[in-house]
């Protein structure tokens, strides 16, 4: 059985760790308007730990999150998604959401599933067709 999702207005709890990802973002010059500047950020990191020994590798999480919150930032600017604090029976995250609450995005799910494939020059086609899917529905 799959428990329902609920979507709240960001906190300020939430609001302060989207405003952290994306200090983090600009920090690592990460341009959170432009979706190639994101994708390249995604791609290059991949392309450093698959250099780097796996024995001296770093837990990936931090990175991968803040690439995550810059890829939704990108398409909360661009679409009519919004952010919100979305959660489970197993706890709550941040989460983009269409105007009536019904379409759900993690945006940390796309970016951990081509992150456990190594894939490499998703990200901008994947956020437009994305853009295209949300203009076409008219979410």
């Amino acid at each position: 059985m799959t428990a329902e999702i609920t979507v709240q207005p960001l906190d300020r709890k939430a609001q302060r760790a989207l405003a952290g990802w994306l200090g983090d973002a600009q920090a690592a010059g990460v341009d959170v308007d432009d979706v190639d500047s994101i994708g390249a950020a995604y791609d290059d990191y991949v392309h450093e730990v698959l250099l780097t020994p796996a024995a001296d590798r770093v837990d990936p999480t931090p990175t991968l999150t803040m690439i995550a919150m810059a890829m939704g930032e990108y398409l909360q600017r661009n679409s009519n998604l919004q952010w919100r604090v979305a959660g489970d029976g197993q706890g709550s995250d941040l989460a983009l959401a269409s105007a009536d609450d019904l379409g759900v995005l993690y945006p940390i799910d796309p970016v951990a599933q081509a992150w456990s494939q190594r894939q490499r020059g998703w990200l901008p086609v994947f956020t437009r067709e994305l853009m295209r899917n949300i203009e076409d529905t008219g979410e």
